[in-house]
């Protein structure tokens, strides 16, 4: 009897969580040490590469547990994984701008976004610089789904690469 072959959305879950897991714990550490507004690009980078490795360990352990792997399930399983990260995330985010500190969508659109969007075009009158803050904050949500998926595509893709095998 031949036994079934993982799903996708197995490891798609798993390591989606630990990518959640892994981003809420870090931004919670941010929240208690009171930098939450800083502009230090640090967070970014440690949450990208923790993305980063967990997709990757993903798809290494899907290989590894199916003997097989091809570039479209590499990148299905990039993609699912960085999409059920994205919309835990989105979730907790939801839960923190709203019960945890109530003003800080707010305070992200004046303290974080309005000096970086006057900082990169410098002849914007400030009318300009708040509706352009006005329009980052609407689209707050769908940029963090939309950029998890093509970070998800991107390494699932890069990995597949790499690590497909293919029935010998």
């Amino acid at each position: 009897m031949q036994a079934k072959s993982p799903m996708v959305r197995y490891f798609a879950y798993k390591y989606g969580i630990i990518i959640s897991i892994i981003t809420i714990t870090l931004s919670m550490t941010i929240h208690f040490m009171d930098l939450t507004y800083s502009s230090t690009k640090i967070p970014q980078i440690v949450n990208s590469l923790a993305s980063t490795i967990c997709i990757i360990i993903a798809i290494v352990s899907f290989r590894s547990t199916q003997g097989l792997l091809s570039i479209e399930e590499a990148v299905k399983i990039g993609s699912a994984t960085a999409l059920i990260s994205a919309i835990m995330i989105v979730a907790y985010l939801i839960l923190y701008g709203n019960v945890i500190e109530p003003d800080f969508f707010e305070r992200l659109g004046n303290e974080v976004f309005s000096k970086q969007i006057a900082e990169d075009n410098p002849d914007f009158s400030s009318e300009e610089v708040q509706n352009s803050v006005s329009v980052r904050l609407k689209f707050f949500y769908p940029a963090i789904l939309i950029i998890a998926c093509l970070h998800g595509l991107f390494v699932g893709f890069l990995t597949g690469l790499f690590a497909k095998r293919n029935k010998a």
